[in-house]
């Protein structure tokens, strides 16, 4: 294992540099509109589809599709994409994005909603009051109903809006100061605020979803996504099964989850209540104790891409380095291995360093110590 290791460093193969910016939020900001742990930048996926695909109206697949940094970034580029994950927070991070409304629909949207229709109190209140104002509460669970009865784009696009404010750090969320990308429990929020001496102060929604969209669609975004978006494909399944036809994809670019490094279930419990998704003891989010458990999953998700994927096109999957305990483990090298007999053959990894880590701003972690301090893409080549 040492030996293969070693090879792997000193292959020439082994891409070093900056091949994307490193400046935060560059990419158009409907990418932005709403934050999920662990992302890649839209530059990533730019890259290889400059890379790899010479002409338009390709297909682009990302089985751990996430928020839909890869799907929306096709659709940009001129691309249909699939978009895969097993998380339902997920395919609505991306599908509300699949057709992006006009600002004065949105607002004439909005402007119709009575946010004071309902008016009821029930158990789980007493979980979200550490978080809320009463007033505030009332407001966002009669735009919860809203949701759930009106089906339109514009609906659901307020609705992603909605979810980016939920709870965050400034007064531009709806929420009491709390972390903006993780829920935390409601005793952990409670205990932050005796010590910070703060209670929930009124907030009104509305205002901070039209600010919010504003600024998220002050760019126009291309004439022709929609042209493309509306053939996109969103698949809720785990990445080693999918119902997607052989030999149909024309490029993958995706990041699969790093070991134990999220809990995307625990840290999305604010999220999941808001729209509706409830617990699924048979839905199994990828969370891996040990390296060989990831391995093997790993390895039945390479053997699934190679079967969607056309001959001779490419696969990306970027996964960085992670420590567990007093090692560094650079997955790409684990990747390498794992696409032995799928199919698939390493044709070259990119090492996109730059001087921060993919958690550390959010996190206060120095690098190396959690998450990724460089995008280690392994690039792949369906052959047979």
């Amino acid at each position: 294992m040492a030996g293969a290791n070693r090879l792997l460093k000193e292959s020439s193969k082994i891409l070093y540099g900056e091949f994307w910016t490193a400046k935060q939020r560059q990419g158009h900001p409907i990418h932005h509109t709403v934050s999920y742990r662990a992302s890649f930048k839209p530059e990533l996926p730019s890259f290889f589809i400059n890379e790899f695909l010479k002409k338009k109206n390709r297909v682009v697949y990302d089985p751990f599709g996430g928020r839909g940094t890869t799907a929306i970034q096709a659709n940009i580029e001129g691309h249909i994409a699939v978009h895969n994950d097993i998380h339902p927070l997920s395919i609505f991070l991306a599908s509300a994005r699949q057709y992006v409304p006009r600002l004065e629909d949105l607002e004439k949207k909005l402007n119709s909603l009575d946010l004071e229709k309902w008016n009821d109190e029930d158990e789980f209140d007493s979980k979200l009051l550490p978080f809320f104002h009463p007033k505030t509460l009332n407001e966002i669970k009669n735009l919860r109903r809203y949701i759930q009865i009106d089906d339109s784009v514009e609906m659901k696009f307020l609705g992603l809006i909605a979810l980016s404010r939920l709870h965050g750090h400034s007064t531009g969320f709806f929420s009491v100061y709390t972390f903006p990308q993780v829920s935390i429990p409601p005793e952990a929020q409670a205990k932050n605020n005796l010590k910070r001496n703060v209670v929930p102060d009124y907030r009104p929604i509305k205002p901070r979803i039209l600010q919010k969209m504003k600024r998220d669609l002050a760019k126009p975004i291309p004439p022709f996504y929609h042209e493309f978006s509306k053939n996109n494909i969103y698949s809720l399944n785990s990445a080693n099964s999918v119902p997607i036809e052989s030999e149909s994809v024309d490029l993958i670019v995706t990041s699969p989850p790093f070991l134990d490094k999220v809990d995307y279930e625990g840290d999305n419990w604010l999220r999941h209540w808001f729209l509706g998704i409830e617990k699924n003891p048979s839905r199994k989010l990828s969370i891996f104790r040990n390296i060989n458990d990831w391995n093997e999953f790993i390895k039945s998700t390479l053997f699934e891409s190679s079967r969607v994927l056309k001959k001779g096109a490419h696969m990306v999957m970027e996964v960085g380095e992670v420590k567990k305990g007093n090692t560094i483990l650079n997955l790409d090298e684990d990747v390498v291995r794992m696409s032995l007999g799928t199919g698939l053959v390493w044709t070259k990894t990119y090492v996109h360093t730059q001087n921060f880590t993919k958690l550390s701003n959010c996190w206060q972690v120095s690098n190396n110590e959690k998450g990724t301090n460089s995008n280690r893409c392994v690039v792949l080549k369906k052959v047979n």
